[in-house]
């Protein structure tokens, strides 16, 4: 019976640093069986979270087309100094009058430099941590500055008034390569509500990075709470609650891009060192067969993944990690299977179940395997339940 199927009533991921306990307690109204209630524990663990996947790398070693950005993210997702040569070799035929990168290398009208790709280039390969040498940066870079001031209007198409978002953009890449850019962020009305969270993000980088900006920590305070109002997650997959309205394809921004940009940038906060893990996590869940949906975004995800496995994922795990819940119980031995993660432990609902009785979850070896914990439960069909909070409305 449809009311019968097993199903996920609740979720929570962790880090198991030696031992943690979890309450543990069979949903109201669970279908049982012949042994009891129908499901249990379902304990998932990994050793890594920021392994990226089998499907990026071929994404990326098959991809055909050629232009400045598509070279250049091939370059930093495979993590390909020779290709990345190539790319630096050729770049001065990319360049405009003004320093600012083509697409492709051709003076013909409509073929300006452009300040978006021109950011990207300097702001993913710094994070990469491949060097483009100095005089073509510094080309580069005055490019930007004067389109940020205003000194320069490249020629340029878009679906929408976007002049305040390409200039975060801009000014964004110049802090990260640390200039501080305080005649250009002078002339611009920020409203962090209003900003597609792609701009919203590089509003955060700024603030955070020029101590002299005027009313820096409210600014700061504003964009990060910001931030984390529009964070959601459906089914584990991190989602931003303004999604629909922050594709702006024609400056190279996604909700994919978004997501491992907004890790990368909190990285080193911490306040936000608990969030990191869920959102890597919840980034890693907007995959489609393998990799994201662009070259962009699959390049941030490669240099975020790296970065966050520096940082978090040092040290390897190995020795057990040991389940138990009431008196079933299972392990798992990190020496006996090859690869990142290990199939789950299943523990079934105990008959009965105790007040006192809890999750159980042990870690005995080098490093802290990451868990992800599911409750299983058959549940009847029936009148919809409230799962946290309830909405009323009134006309």
């Amino acid at each position: 019976r449809s009311s019968d199927l097993i199903t996920v009533q609740q979720a929570t991921f962790a880090r198991v640093d030696g031992e943690m306990e979890i309450p543990a307690a069979v949903p109201a109204g669970a279908v049982s069986g012949r042994n009891g209630p129908l499901g249990g524990i379902e304990v998932g663990l990994a050793a890594r979270i920021s392994t990226p996947p089998p499907g990026l790398k071929r994404f990326f070693e098959t991809y055909p087309f050629v232009c400045l950005e598509q070279k250049t993210s091939v370059a930093i997702g495979l993590r390909d100094a020779e290709r990345w040569r190539q790319v630096v070799e050729a770049m001065p035929t990319y360049l405009d009058a003004n320093g600012l990168a083509r697409y492709f290398p051709s003076d013909e009208r409509g073929n300006a430099g452009s300040p978006a790709l021109t950011a990207y280039l300097l702001d993913a390969s710094h994070a990469a941590g491949f060097e483009i040498p100095p005089e073509l940066a510094q080309r580069m870079e005055r490019g930007l500055t004067a389109f940020a001031e205003g000194r320069i209007k490249p020629e340029h198409w878009s679906p929408q008034s976007d002049l305040v978002v390409r200039k975060l953009a801009a000014i964004e890449a110049l802090t990260r390569r640390g200039q501080k850019p305080l005649s250009a962020l002078s002339s611009l009305e920020v409203e962090p509500l209003r900003l597609p969270t792609s701009a919203l993000i590089d509003w955060y980088l700024i603030a955070k990075r020029v101590s002299n900006l005027p009313q820096r920590a409210e600014k700061l305070a504003a964009a990060e709470r910001e931030l984390r109002n529009r964070l959601s997650y459906v089914g584990g997959r991190l989602v931003f609650t303004s999604e629909r309205s922050d594709y702006w394809w024609w400056l190279m921004v996604s909700g994919d891009a978004n997501a491992f940009r907004l890790i990368e940038a909190m990285l080193d906060n911490p306040d936000w060192k608990d969030d990191l893990p869920r959102l890597v996590q919840g980034a890693m869940e907007r995959q489609v067969r393998g990799r994201w949906l662009t070259t962009t975004a699959n390049a941030w995800a490669r240099v975020t993944l790296d970065r966050f496995a520096s940082a978090f994922e040092r040290d390897p795990v190995d020795g057990k990690t040991l389940a138990t819940l009431a008196k079933a119980s299972g392990e798992i031995d990190w020496s006996q299977a090859t690869g990142e993660v290990r199939a789950p432990i299943t523990l079934p609902w105990p008959t009965p179940l105790g007040k006192d009785d809890a999750l159980s979850i042990m870690h005995q070896g080098n490093g802290k395997p990451w868990a992800t914990i599911q409750v299983l439960a058959a549940i009847p069909d029936g009148p919809a339940r409230a799962m946290g909070y309830r909405i009323s409305r009134q006309v």
